[in-house]
C-alpha cells in the first residue's frame, strides 16, 4: 500500500491544559460545472492552448450531439447523397484521402504549436487505464461513453446496494424432527422468504415451511410478523413447541421499541398475545377487539429451558408461564424516572447497545437485572409538530393531541431522561430473581471504588455459579472486573482493576461478549476477552470468572491488533477460538483462529490475508457453523461454512498455511450477488483508491500515519485543462472507523461520479483501528486533531496534484460527529483549504450532548479547560472567510439536540455571518427519515454542491 509523507507545520498542541491524561505519544453525464478562471502559478505545460481546443472540441460535440444524430435526415444531405451516390469509386477514394491527409497535417501542426508529444496529445482526447496521481500510477476501473453514470435516484432505490440475508442458526436442540428426504444432519437456519418463515439447511437443498403466511388474523384484525423468536430448548417443528412472534413495531430509540408479542404454536397455528396481567380481563370480556386494548410490550424473551417468557411493559418486569400462561409480576417500581430491566436513553445509545438488561444464568435457577433511577437525570423537551401520538415513539409521558382538520393545532410535548456533561447521571442497581423460591436480593458493593454514578458496560454468566460484571466510573477510566456468586453471597467479589487511561491513555467504551469455555466436568468454565497489550488489542485465557489476570495471552503483535468490535466464539469441538484480525492492514478485517490444545498460539488463517478482505462474522452459539459476509473491497458475498469442514481441509496437505478461500468459494452464494452484479455491469463506477499518509512523528519517533480514500470520477482524466473539484468527507469520533475497505457504493460516490469530483474520505488521529497510540491522542481534546490533520492532508493533496484539481472549488461535508469535525474544520482553516462545508446534525458545543459519551473522552466540564478551547466552535467570523457553508437538522433529534444547531445560528448572529444556509426537518430524529426527508436530505447535499462547484454562490453576499 502507497505510503505518502505530508509535514504537519506549527500544529503541536503547545496550549492545551496540562491535565492532559494520555501517555506520550442512464448515461454518462457531462461536467456540470462553467469553466473555471484558471490560476497562472498552478498552471501545467500539459494545459495548453490545443488542450484547450479539444476541451472545446467536446463540449461542442456534447452540445450538438443531438443535431449530429438527426444530421442523416437533413433534406440537404439526402438530396447531395443521392447526387453522388452513383459516382465514380475512385473519385470517392481520392477524396478520402485527402481529407485524412489534411486531417493529419492539422494535427501536426497543433503538435507543432503546442510542444506536446504524440502520446501526451492521445492522452488528453482518449480514456486511460492507468494515470500518476502523488506521483505514484493508478489504474481506473473501466470507463465507456455507452454505460451509465451512478446517480442518487438508483442509489435510493437500492440499485448499487449489496444485499445481505438475514438467517438465525438453529442450535442442534432445535434442528426440525422431520428432515426428509434429506438426511438428518446439521447447518440448520431460518430464513424470511417473502411472505412466508422457512426452515433451510446450509449446502443441500432442504427447504421446509415454519411460518407460510407473515399475515394472521386476531378478533377480526390483521396483524403482520416482523421476527421470530425461536424457543431455544426444542425442535423448530416439536407440536408441543411454542415460539414468540412481533409485529407493530414502534422504534423509541437506536435500540428499544415498543411491540406486540405473541405466542405462537406451529401445530395449531394459534397466536396468542402476550400482555399484563391488567389488560387479560380485558381481552376475556371483549368479544371484538379495540385498537387500544393490545398493550405494547418493551421485550420479549425466553427462558433457557424455553418454559418462561420474561417480558418488560411500562417498565416492569414479568414472566409467564408458557405452558399454564400464569403471569407472575417480578417488580412493580417502574416509572418514567425508574427503569427495570431495561435501558434508559443514555445507557441504551452508548453503554449495552441492548434494548434489555436482564440475565438469565445457563441452568435458568437465577435471573439478574438491572434497575436504573433516573430521578436526578435531567429531562429534554421534544416537540413534535406534525406526527400522530401513535407516530412518537420516544417516551411514555407527552401531551395529548389537539387536532383540528387533522392538523396539531399544537406541538405533542415529550420529554426524555438526558444527563449532560458535569450533570446527575443514572444510578444503576443489581437484583437477583431466584426461580426455585421467587425470591429477590439486591447484589450489593457494586460502586465500590467507582462511585454512586457508576457504570456498568457488559456482564455475563461465565457459568451458573458466576456472573461476570464489567464496570467503570462515571469518566469511564477505572475499569474494575466484580462477580457475583449467587450461592455465596449477595457481595460481589472484586477480581481486577485498572485505570485504562493511565495504562494506555485510553477509555472503555461499548465492549463486545467475552467467549465462554465450557468444562466437561463440575469445574467452572473458562472464559475468553480482549485484553490491552502494549497498546494494542488481543485476546487472552482467563482460567475462571473470578482469575485476576489472564493464565494465557493469546494473540501479541506491535502491528496489528484485534478490532473492539471483533465478536469471539469458542468452537468445543475443535477447541478453538474464531476472531477478526486486522494482520494485512488496519483497513482490513480477516478471520482467524487459535488452537487452544497446543501451546505455541499458532494463528491459523481462515480467510487468506495475503489479499484485501473486510469480513464480517456470524457464527452459531457452538461456533460450528458460519455466516461469513466479505464486505469488500470487491463486491460483497456471503456464504454459509460448515466449520468441520474447514478443519478437515487445513488438517489435509491442501492446505497451504494461507487461508482456507479455496474451500469456502466452493459454497453458494445466498445474497443475490447476481443481481447487483447485473444492476452495476453497465455503469461506471467511480475508482477507489486506499492510501496511508504520513503525517508527523509520535514522540518515540515512529511514523504516525493516516488512513484515507481516494475516489475519483468516471473517464478520469489527470491531463485535461479543466480542473476538477474537490470532497472530503469525515466522521471522525474517537476510536470509530470510516476508511476501510467496504464495498459501499454511498453518497461519496454519487457525488464524484454525478459531479465529475475527486473524493477523499479521512480518518483523523484519536479514530480507531490503529491501536491507542493513535486513538488516544484523542482523549481531553475534542475539536484539535480533526481539523489539524484533514486541513493538513487536503491542503497538501491539493499542492501535490495542483495541475487537475480547482483549489477554489474544495469543499467538506459530514453528519453528527462529522458534523462537528467539519465545523471545526471550516473554523480552524478559515477559507484558505475549503470555501465551501456543510455539516448535518451537528454537534456544535460538547456541553449539549449527553454525559456518558462526552466525560469518557473529554472527563467532567470543570476539570477539563479544553471544552471552551476547542471543544465548541468559537470562532465563529472565522465563516466570514468561506464562499458559503450549509446547515441542516432534524427538529426532533433525540441524539445530537436541535439546540446545537439553534445555538450556533445565535453566535452566528452576533457575529454577523450571512454566507450560509439553513433546512430543518420538522420531526425527524438524528437518521433525518421523517416524510421523505431522507430523500431530501441527500438531494440537498448534492443540488448544494453542484451550485457551489458551478459557482453560483460566488456572487452572493456574505
Amino acid at each position: 500500500m502507497p505510503i505518502e509523507e505530508y509535514e504537519l507545520l506549527d500544529q503541536e498542541p503547545r496550549d492545551l491544559e496540562s491535565q492532559q491524561s494520555s501517555p506520550p505519544e442512464s448515461a454518462s453525464t457531462p461536467s456540470p460545472y462553467n469553466e473555471v478562471e484558471e490560476e497562472p502559478e498552478l498552471r501545467d505545460s500539459l494545459q495548453s492552448d490545443s488542450s484547450q481546443l479539444f476541451d472545446d472540441i467536446d463540449v461542442y460535440m456534447s452540445r450538438n450531439s443531438a443535431e449530429i444524430d438527426d444530421f442523416s435526415n437533413s433534406p440537404l444531405f439526402q438530396s447531395v447523397f443521392s447526387k453522388y451516390q452513383g459516382a465514380n469509386v475512385w473519385m470517392k477514394r481520392v477524396c478520402m484521402g485527402l481529407c485524412i491527409f489534411s486531417i493529419l497535417l492539422w494535427l501536426a501542426g497543433l503538435l507543432v504549436y503546442s510542444q506536446m508529444s504524440l502520446s501526451s496529445a492521445v492522452k488528453s482526447i482518449t480514456w486511460q487505464t492507468d494515470v500518476e496521481v502523488s506521483g505514484k500510477n493508478i489504474t481506473l476501473n473501466k470507463y465507456s461513453p455507452k454505460y451509465a453514470n451512478l446517480t442518487i435516484d438508483q442509489m435510493r432505490k437500492s440499485k448499487y446496494a449489496a444485499y445481505k440475508t438475514t438467517i438465525k442458526w438453529l442450535e442442534p436442540q432445535q434442528y426440525p424432527k422431520d428432515t426428509a428426504p434429506v438426511p438428518r444432519g446439521s447447518g440448520f437456519y431460518l430464513e424470511r422468504d417473502s411472505d412466508r418463515y422457512n426452515i433451510r439447511q446450509m449446502n443441500t437443498v432442504f427447504t421446509a415451511p415454519f411460518i407460510e403466511r407473515t399475515q394472521f388474523a386476531y378478533r377480526n384484525n390483521f396483524f403482520y410478523i416482523t421476527d421470530v423468536i425461536l424457543n431455544p430448548h426444542k425442535p423448530i417443528d416439536d407440536p408441543d413447541n411454542y415460539h414468540i412472534v412481533v409485529t407493530d413495531k414502534l422504534e423509541q430509540w437506536r435500540s428499544s421499541s415498543f411491540a406486540l408479542y405473541w405466542i405462537y404454536n406451529p401445530l395449531t397455528a394459534q397466536y396468542i398475545p402476550i400482555q399484563p396481567p391488567q389488560n387479560l380481563k380485558k381481552l376475556q370480556n371483549d368479544n371484538q377487539l379495540q385498537e387500544e386494548i393490545l398493550d405494547k410490550l418493551h421485550f420479549a424473551e425466553f427462558s433457557p429451558k424455553g418454559d418462561f417468557v420474561v417480558f418488560g411493559f411500562n417498565h416492569d418486569i414479568f414472566l409467564q408461564d408458557v405452558v399454564s400462561n400464569e403471569i407472575q409480576r417480578i417488580t412493580n417500581t417502574g416509572s418514567t424516572s425508574i427503569f427495570n430491566g431495561k435501558p434508559d436513553w443514555v445507557y441504551e445509545e452508548e453503554v449495552a447497545a441492548d434494548y434489555k438488561l436482564i440475565w438469565w444464568s445457563p441452568d435458568q435457577e437465577n435471573l439478574v437485572f438491572a434497575s436504573l433511577n433516573d430521578t436526578l437525570v435531567q429531562e429534554f423537551e421534544l416537540d413534535y409538530y406534525i406526527k400522530d401520538s401513535t407516530e412518537v415513539g420516544t417516551q411514555y409521558k407527552e401531551s395529548s393531541e389537539n387536532k383540528f382538520e387533522d392538523v396539531n393545532q399544537y406541538p405533542i410535548k415529550t420529554s426524555i431522561k438526558y444527563p449532560k456533561p458535569g450533570t446527575s447521571n443514572p444510578i444503576l442497581s443489581l437484583f437477583n430473581y431466584r426461580l426455585s423460591d421467587k425470591s429477590i436480593k439486591e447484589i450489593t458493593k457494586l460502586q465500590d471504588g467507582l462511585g454512586e454514578d457508576f457504570i456498568l458496560y457488559k456482564a455475563a454468566w461465565v457459568d451458573s455459579k458466576n456472573f461476570l460484571m464489567k464496570l467503570t466510573d462515571r469518566t469511564s477510566a477505572i475499569l474494575k472486573k466484580k462477580v457475583f456468586q449467587p450461592a455465596i453471597s449477595s457481595e460481589v467479589i472484586e477480581v481486577n482493576s485498572m485505570n485504562v487511561t493511565q495504562e494506555y491513555g485510553g477509555w472503555v467504551d461499548k465492549l463486545s461478549q467475552i467467549a465462554i469455555v465450557e468444562t466437561d466436568d463440575d469445574k467452572e468454565n473458562s472464559y475468553i476477552d480482549k485484553v490491552v497489550v502494549n497498546g494494542f488489542t488481543h485476546i487472552a485465557l482467563f482460567e475462571s470468572a473470578t482469575s485476576k489476570d489472564y493464565a494465557r495471552l493469546l494473540t501479541s503483535s506491535n502491528t496489528w491488533e484485534v478490532p473492539l468490535s471483533s465478536p469471539l466464539v469458542h468452537d468445543k469441538q475443535f477447541n478453538v477460538v474464531y476472531f477478526l484480525t486486522t494482520i494485512r492492514s488496519s483497513m482490513d478485517a480477516h478471520l482467524y483462529a487459535v488452537d487452544l490444545s497446543t501451546d505455541d498460539n499458532k494463528l491459523i488463517p481462515i480467510t487468506s490475508s495475503e489479499v484485501d478482505g473486510l469480513y464480517q462474522v456470524e457464527f452459531d452459539q457452538a461456533g460450528q457453523h458460519l455466516n461469513l459476509f466479505y464486505k469488500g473491497p470487491k463486491q460483497p458475498w456471503q456464504r454459509l461454512v460448515n466449520m468441520a469442514e474447514v478443519h478437515e481441509f487445513i488438517s489435509s496437505g491442501d492446505f497451504k498455511g494461507n487461508g482456507v478461500d479455496e474451500l469456502i468459494l466452493k459454497s453458494e452464494v445466498i445474497n443475490h450477488f447476481d443481481v447487483t452484479e447485473g444492476n452495476l455491469k453497465d455503469t461506471n463506477i467511480p475508482t477507489k483508491v486506499y492510501k496511508t499518509i504520513q503525517v508527523g512523528k509520535y514522540d518515540d519517533g515512529s511514523p504516525l500515519r493516516l488512513n484515507v480514500i481516494e475516489i475519483f470520477p468516471p473517464n478520469f482524466n489527470p491531463h485535461r485543462a479543466k480542473k476538477y473539484p474537490l470532497l472530503v468527507y469525515a466522521y471522525g469520533g474517537p476510536g470509530s472507523q470510516t476508511v476501510d475497505k467496504s464495498f459501499d457504493i454511498d453518497f461519496q460516490h454519487i457525488a464524484s461520479a454525478s459531479l465529475d469530483a475527486l473524493v477523499l474520505v479521512i480518518d483523523p488521529r484519536g479514530t480507531g483501528g490503529q491501536g491507542w497510540k493513535f486513538s488516544s491522542t484523542a482523549k481531553n481534546r475534542l475539536g484539535y486533531w480533526e481539523p489539524r490533520d484533514i486541513t493538513t492532508i487536503t491542503s497538501e493533496y491539493i499542492t501535490v496534484n495542483k495541475k487537475f484539481i480547482d483549489q477554489s472549488r474544495t469543499a467538506i461535508w459530514g453528519w453528527s460527529y462529522g458534523g462537528f469535525t467539519s465545523l471545526k474544520t471550516l473554523e480552524f482553516d478559515r477559507g484558505k483549504t475549503f470555501k465551501y462545508g456543510m455539516a448535518v446534525a451537528p454537534v456544535t458545543n460538547w456541553l449539549f450532548y449527553d454525559s456518558v459519551y462526552t466525560e469518557r473522552y473529554m472527563n467532567p466540564p470543570k476539570v477539563n479547560g479544553n471544552y471552551e478551547k476547542y471543544g465548541r466552535i468559537s470562532d465563529y467570523k472565522n465563516f466570514k472567510s468561506l464562499k458559503r457553508f450549509l446547515l441542516m437538522h432534524g427538529t426532533s433529534d433525540d441524539n445530537v439536540h436541535l439546540q446545537n444547531s439553534l445555538w450556533l445560528l445565535d453566535k452566528f448572529n452576533l457575529g454577523e455571518v450571512e454566507n450560509y444556509d439553513v433546512h430543518f426537518f420538522p420531526d425527524s430524529d438524528h437518521g433525518i427519515y421523517y416524510h421523505n426527508a431522507n430523500s431530501i436530505v441527500f438531494d440537498k447535499l448534492l443540488h448544494w454542491l453542484r451550485d457551489a462547484f458551478m459557482g453560483k454562490f460566488d456572487g452572493l453576499y456574505r
